[in-house]
């Protein structure tokens, strides 16, 4: 059981959720590999690529679940063992790389493209939380009764 004692966050009731995510985000460990970009294409559509050169397809796994993004590669030793390296610069060992997305995104599509794997992203965003344009009335009978 953890105790909260700073006095801004002992007011707040029902947000455990949050205060959990902000203890696993203190103690995150970003790791290097492999490579990758996040980009905003517009308002709604993000492009996250990453670096997988010496991957195919069937190599990759991407899923989403509750939140999170997980890609994540199997070993591939058995090429390794069958193939003699003078040099070996490109890395092909396993990973598991996660992004938490908010709830409003989703993935709508993963290709691997010469080497890179993009995943394309949209927000979704409630028709509520929308701009609405609001029309403009002309009030110009409206001053001319009142100054005759």
């Amino acid at each position: 059981m953890t105790f909260i004692t700073s006095p801004l966050t002992k007011s707040f009731v029902g947000f455990d959720n949050l205060f959990d995510e902000f203890d696993r985000i203190a103690n995150f460990k970003d790791q290097s590999y492999p490579a990758y970009n996040i980009e905003k294409v517009s308002e709604t559509d993000y492009k996250i690529s990453l670096a997988l050169a010496g991957f195919s397809e069937k190599d990759i796994s991407a899923e989403m679940k509750e939140g999170i993004l997980t890609i994540s590669t199997s070993s591939t030793e058995d090429e390794s063992k069958t193939t003699s390296y003078i040099h070996r610069g490109i890395a092909k060992r396993p990973f598991n790389r996660q992004f938490r997305l908010a709830e409003n995104i989703e993935v709508v599509d993963a290709e691997l493209i010469n080497g890179m794997l993009v995943i394309s992203l949209h927000k979704n965003v409630p028709e509520a939380e929308q701009p609405k344009l609001i029309p403009i009335r002309n009030s110009l009978k409206s001053l001319s009764k009142k100054a005759a």
